[in-house]
C-alpha cells in the first residue's frame, strides 16, 4: 500500500480545486463574501486583539476586542479590569451589533420638506459644520448666546466635559443633563450629606451583608457589575433587594415594597436601630453632625434625627406605608446591626417619586447609624480626574450669557435643592420663557422615545427654530431634526471616561478605536472642536486644538495615556504618588467629608443654607422643617385611585439603553419574564389578575390618565400586590407617565402614576 505524506495530499487538494474550477465552479460556495473594510490594508487572516471600555451603560466595563482583517468579530471582558474582571453582560455584546447595523445614518442629513416627512439630502461636514456655525455665530453677535440648549445624555466622559468648556466659552448656562429623570436624588443625597455630588461607591467585596433598596442596581445599572462581581465571590456577602419588582438576576431575598415606601422603610429601620441601641456611638459622635439635638445660628435648639426617628416611623406605624410587616422591619434592622460590615445601597428608582430627595437622605443616613460610611463594606465618596485643561477664555457676551437663569429650573426657587429638570423643558420652549430657545442640541439622548410627556416634547421641538440631533440612526427625535450629524460608534471612537469604581479611588477608562468609522462620522468631540475653530475668537482660543484626539493628549500626562492605551485603563497602584501629584490628587483619601462641618450630615447646613436664601424663607422652613433633616412624606400618585385603582412601577431593563436600545434586536430578544420576547409585557400579580378577570398571556390595555399602551399580561408573583409593573424603552411605556417631580430637587416622579388594565375583546 502506498502512504502519502502532507506535501502530496496539500499538492492534491491544490491540483483537484484547480480542476474543480477548470470544469466551471469559479467559486466557492461556502464562502463569506465581507465587505470592504475603509482604510484598510490588512492581510488575509490577519488579526489581532485591542483593548478598551464598553459604551453601553456608565459602569465603565474593560473589554477586549478581536479584529481579523480589518473586522471587529467580537468583544470579550478584560480579565484584567478592575471594574469587571472579565465579565461582560448583554449589552456589551450588543455593540457588536451596533457598529455593523443596517440602518446607520451614514453622513450628515439635511432635512427636506416639512419636519417629520422623512425628507433628507445628504450633505459634507464642512457643510453642515458651517451652517451650525453660522446660526451660532448671529446668537452671539445678537447678544443672545444663552438661546443655545444642549441637552446632553451622556456623563462621565471627557466629550461631556468638552461641552461644557465649550457651552461656557459661548455664553449659554444650557447644559443640560438627564440626572432629574435618572438616578439625581441618590446623587443630591450625597452632595447635601456627604458633601459630593455623585453615585456613592459600595465597597461589596468587604461586605457581610448588602441592602439594595431597589433593583435596578443589581439588575441593570453600572452598578449591576459590582453586584455581579461580588456574587462570584467564594465569600460573597449575602444581597436582601426591596423592590416593587422581583429582579430577575441573582439576590438572597426580594421583600416587595408599596412604590414610593422606600423613605419610610429606611426611617423605620432607623427608628428599631435608634430605639434598640443598635447604632455605632463612637461614630455618630466624631463623625456625624445633627444626629443629637444642636443649637443653630440664631441660638434655636434644634431636636436632632434622633429624637424625630424615637418619636415616629416605629415598624408598626409603617406597614401600611410600606407594605411591609413590622415583624420583617425588626428582623432587618437587627440583621443589618449583627452581620457588618454592611453596605446599604439605593438606586435612582427608589428615589423616582415625589419624595424622592428625602428617600435618598433617609437611606444615606442608615450607613452612618451603622458606623459603615467611610468604612469597609460601606457607601465611599467618589473621588474623579476631570480633563486637565486651562481655564476657558471668556469674554464679556459669554459672562452675560451665562449670567441668566436656567431654562430647566436649576438654582431656582422652581428647583431649590436640585441640578435641574430636564421634565421642565419642553415648557419652557413652548412658552419662551425665561426667554426663547433658538438653537438646540440633542446629543446622547432621545426625548421623544426615552422621556414622559411625548406631545409636549413634540411641540417643544416643532418650535425650535433649529435643532440638530447627533444620532447613529433615524430615531424620533432625530426625524424632526434640522441637522442630523452621525456620530461614529465608541467602537471606532476615542473618549476617555470615569468609571464607578466599588472603591471610591480616581479611575480613567480608555474608549480607543477598534477599526476605522464604517460611514462618513465623526465623534462628538470632535465636532465640538471644529465649532469652536469656525467660531473663532476667544471660543476658538477656548478650545484651540486641532481634534479631539489632540484634547486629550493634552488633558492628561503622556505617562498615564501610555498606561491606558497598553491596559485599556488606568487605575490608582502602588508607585503612583507622582502621577497623582500631578493630577492634583496627591492627599490621601481623607476619612473626613467634604462639607462645611467636616462630618457627613443628617441635618445638612447646605440645605438649611440655600432654605434661608429663599425669597419666602419663612415659607420655606415652613414646609422643609427639621433644619436640614429629611422631611419624609408620603408619595403622591397621579390619577383617582378608583378608576385608576393599581400602581405603575417602571423599570429599567438589561435590554435599556438610553440612546438607541431600541434598534438592537440582540437586546429586544432578550425575555425579561418568559415567552415571546417581542412582545410588550405588563407584569401584574396573580391576585389583581384574578379581582380583574385576567389570564396569563391575555392582551390587554393599560391606560392611565394621560394615555394607554396596549401590552400581553404577565401573571406573575414577582410583582406586589397592586402594581402593575412595565420595562422603560418600550415603545408607548414612558407615554402612561404623569410628569410629576420632588418639589425639592426636581427628580422626576417616574414612580407616581396610577393605572387601570382591561382586558381587550
Amino acid at each position: 500500500m502506498s502512504r502519502f505524506g502532507r506535501r502530496e495530499l496539500l499538492s492534491g487538494a491544490a491540483l483537484a480545486g484547480a480542476a474543480a474550477l477548470g470544469c466551471g465552479q469559479k467559486k466557492d460556495p461556502y464562502r463569506i463574501e465581507k465587505p470592504p473594510v475603509p482604510g484598510s490594508r490588512v492581510r488575509a487572516g490577519e488579526e489581532h486583539w485591542v483593548l478598551s471600555t464598553c459604551a453601553l451603560c456608565d459602569a465603565g466595563c474593560g473589554i477586549k476586542v478581536r479584529v481579523v482583517e480589518g473586522r471587529a468579530v467580537k468583544i470579550e471582558g478584560n480579565p484584567e479590569h478592575p471594574v469587571n474582571r472579565g465579565g461582560l453582560c448583554s449589552r456589551g455584546q450588543a455593540a457588536l451589533q451596533a457598529l455593523y447595523h443596517p440602518e446607520r445614518v451614514r453622513s450628515p442629513l439635511r432635512r427636506q420638506g416639512e419636519r417629520g416627512e422623512g425628507k433628507w439630502k445628504p450633505i459634507s461636514w464642512d457643510e453642515a459644520i458651517g451652517e451650525i456655525v453660522a446660526k451660532l455665530a448671529k446668537l452671539r453677535a445678537a447678544g443672545h448666546p444663552e438661546r443655545l440648549v444642549l441637552i446632553d445624555g451622556e456623563s462621565g466622559t471627557f466629550t461631556h466635559e468638552l461641552w461644557t468648556r465649550f457651552l461656557s466659552a459661548f455664553g449659554s448656562p444650557n447644559h443640560i443633563g438627564l440626572g432629574s429623570a435618572r438616578a439625581a436624588g441618590v446623587k443630591l443625597a450625597g452632595l447635601y450629606s456627604m458633601g459630593s455630588y455623585g453615585l456613592p461607591a459600595y465597597d461589596l467585596g468587604r461586605a457581610r451583608l448588602v441592602l439594595a433598596f431597589g433593583a435596578e442596581q443589581i439588575e441593570s445599572s453600572g452598578q449591576t457589575m459590582h453586584f455581579m462581581r461580588a456574587a462570584r465571590e467564594p465569600e460573597r456577602p449575602r444581597v436582601i433587594c426591596v423592590s416593587p419588582r422581583r429582579p430577575g438576576c441573582h439576590f438572597d431575598e426580594w421583600i416587595p415594597i408599596v412604590p414610593g415606601g422606600y423613605g419610610a422603610l429606611a426611617l423605620s429601620l432607623a427608628h428599631v436601630l435608634v430605639r434598640d441601641g443598635l447604632v455605632d456611638g463612637e461614630f455618630l459622635r466624631d463623625s456625624v453632625s445633627g444626629f443629637s439635638a444642636w443649637r443653630d445660628q440664631a441660638g434655636v435648639e434644634q431636636p436632632g434625627f434622633e429624637v424625630l426617628i424615637r418619636a415616629a416611623y416605629a415598624p408598626d406605624q409603617t406597614q401600611d406605608v410600606t407594605g411591609i410587616a413590622a415583624a420583617t422591619v425588626e428582623r432587618l434592622a437587627h440583621a443589618l446591626a449583627k452581620q457588618r460590615p454592611v453596605a446599604v445601597a439605593s438606586d435612582g428608582s427608589a428615589t423616582a417619586a415625589s419624595n424622592g430627595l428625602a428617600t435618598g437622605m433617609a437611606i444615606a443616613a442608615l450607613n452612618v447609624l451603622l458606623g459603615n460610611s467611610e468604612r469597609g463594606g460601606a457607601a465611599r465618596l467618589q473621588r474623579n480626574l476631570p480633563p486637565n485643561w486651562e481655564t476657558p477664555t471668556v469674554d464679556a457676551v459669554a459672562v452675560a450669557g451665562s449670567a441668566v437663569p436656567r431654562i430647566d429650573g436649576a438654582g431656582t426657587a422652581a428647583c431649590p435643592l436640585g441640578r435641574g429638570r430636564v421634565q421642565a423643558v419642553p415648557a419652557a420652549i413652548t412658552q419662551s420663557k425665561p426667554y426663547p430657545v433658538e438653537a438646540l442640541f440633542l446629543h446622547g439622548t432621545d426625548p421623544l422615545a426615552a422621556l414622559p410627556g411625548r406631545k409636549a416634547w413634540h411641540t417643544a421641538l416643532q418650535r425650535v427654530p433649529f435643532l440638530v440631533r447627533f444620532a447613529s440612526w433615524l430615531d424620533d427625535s432625530a426625524r424632526e431634526a434640522d441637522l442630523v450629524l452621525p456620530e461614529s460608534l465608541p467602537l471606532e471612537a476615542l473618549d476617555v471616561v470615569q468609571p464607578a469604581t466599588d472603591s471610591g479611588e480616581p479611575m480613567l477608562g480608555l474608549r480607543q478605536p477598534v477599526v476605522a468609522p464604517l460611514q462618513d462620522t465623526r465623534q462628538a468631540g470632535d465636532v465640538i472642536v471644529a465649532l469652536a475653530a469656525g467660531l473663532g475668537g476667544s471660543v476658538g482660543r477656548s478650545l484651540p486644538w486641532k481634534s479631539y484626539a489632540d484634547a486629550v493628549a493634552k488633558s492628561l500626562p503622556a505617562r498615564l495615556l501610555d498606561s491606558m492605551k497598553e491596559k485599556g485603563a488606568w487605575w490608582v497602584e502602588c508607585g503612583d504618588d507622582d502621577l497623582l501629584c500631578k493630577l492634583g490628587l496627591d492627599e490621601p483619601k481623607s476619612e473626613r467629608f467634604p462639607t462645611p462641618s467636616r462630618k457627613f450630615e443628617i441635618g445638612s447646613s447646605a440645605v438649611a443654607s440655600r432654605m434661608a436664601g429663599f425669597p419666602d424663607a419663612a415659607k420655606a422652613a415652613q414646609a422643609w422643617p427639621c433644619k436640614g433633616l429629611p422631611p419624609w412624606e408620603p408619595p403622591r400618585f397621579s390619577g383617582n385611585p378608583q378608576r385608576f385603582p393599581l400602581q405603575l412601577v417602571l423599570y429599567r431593563s438589561v435590554q435599556f439603553v438610553e440612546d438607541g436600545g431600541a434598534f438592537l434586536s440582540w437586546l429586544s430578544e432578550l425575555p425579561l419574564v418568559s415567552g415571546n420576547p417581542w412582545l410588550l409585557r405588563a407584569e401584574i400579580n396573580p391576585a389583581d389578575a384574578a379581582q380583574l378577570g385576567l389570564a396569563d398571556g391575555d392582551q390587554v390595555l393599560v391606560q392611565s390618565s394621560i394615555g394607554s399602551c396596549p401590552a400581553i399580561a404577565q401573571v406573575s408573583d414577582g410583582v406586589c400586590v397592586g402594581a402593575v409593573a412595565m420595562a422603560l424603552g418600550e415603545s408607548g411605556v414612558a407615554d402612561l407617565v404623569v410628569s410629576d417631580e420632588d418639589r425639592w430637587s426636581g427628580v422626576l416622579a417616574w414612580q407616581g402614576t396610577r393605572v387601570c388594565v382591561k382586558k381587550m375583546s
